[in-house]
């Protein structure tokens, strides 16, 4: 099983990453806000080079059923 590594002095996201994601998670409906965060993860996994989360939620949101 592959076992990942993680770089102990590195942050994975900034603070205002946070913050945006907040925000973004808030301004999804309540009722779509499982499948949003699902959507992020899937494009999460697939690699997002640190200060990309912002671009990954707004494809996160763009995939939301209207």
């Amino acid at each position: 099983m592959n076992t990942p590594t993680h770089n102990r002095n590195a942050a994975a996201f900034a603070e205002s990453d946070f913050i945006d994601l907040a925000a973004a998670i808030d301004q999804v409906p309540a009722a779509q806000r499982e499948l949003f965060l699902t959507k992020l993860v899937i494009l999460l996994a697939a690699g997002a080079p640190p200060g990309e989360l912002s671009e990954r939620i707004e494809r996160a949101r763009k995939h939301l059923p209207a």
